[in-house]
């Protein structure tokens, strides 16, 4: 369903999706009995404060104006309907925590640049694809480490 949202909405959203997976990672790091999850748990849950902390920061600075920009906007979905797609084992493996982390990376990243390609707005735009750059750096980053614990 597409609905419309300012550009700030998106923001929150998203900012609050990220908040969601942290507490789910916290939930999952505080039941978890093996090293190596433990240590991906907490990486995870340090992914996602960061980039929660990145959105709130970024809508601080944002100019007010363009904040106020309306999209359309279809990604709807909560952090709780996008875990319970991705069909988990009770607890999870730690290859399923790994490739949820993936996903979540990747439905951002889906996310910005439909945004990106949606806006006609080049400061906007801006916005979106400069949260994109993060995003996908944080992929990056999140990805070199946990191929450091498949060493382990």
């Amino acid at each position: 369903m597409k609905t419309f949202k300012q550009a700030f909405e998106v923001l929150k959203d998203a900012e609050k999706f990220h908040l969601d997976m942290a507490l789910l990672y916290k939930d999952l790091l505080e039941k978890s009995e093996d090293k190596r999850t433990q240590l991906l748990l907490k990486h995870m849950l340090e992914h996602e404060q960061r980039m929660a902390r990145n959105l709130s920061n970024y809508s601080e600075v944002a100019q007010h104006k363009v904040m106020q920009t309306w999209l359309q906007y279809t990604h709807e979905e909560s952090a709780k309907d996008f875990i319970r797609r991705l069909e988990l084992s009770e607890p999870p493996t730690i290859k399923e925590i790994n490739n949820m982390g993936r996903e979540v990376d990747r439905y951002f990243s889906d996310l910005y640049q439909a945004v990106y390609g949606a806006i006609e707005s080049a400061e906007v735009k801006e916005v979106f694809e400069d949260l994109k750059q993060i995003q996908d750096k944080e992929r990056i980053t999140l990805s070199m480490a946990t191929n450091s614990l498949w060493d382990m």
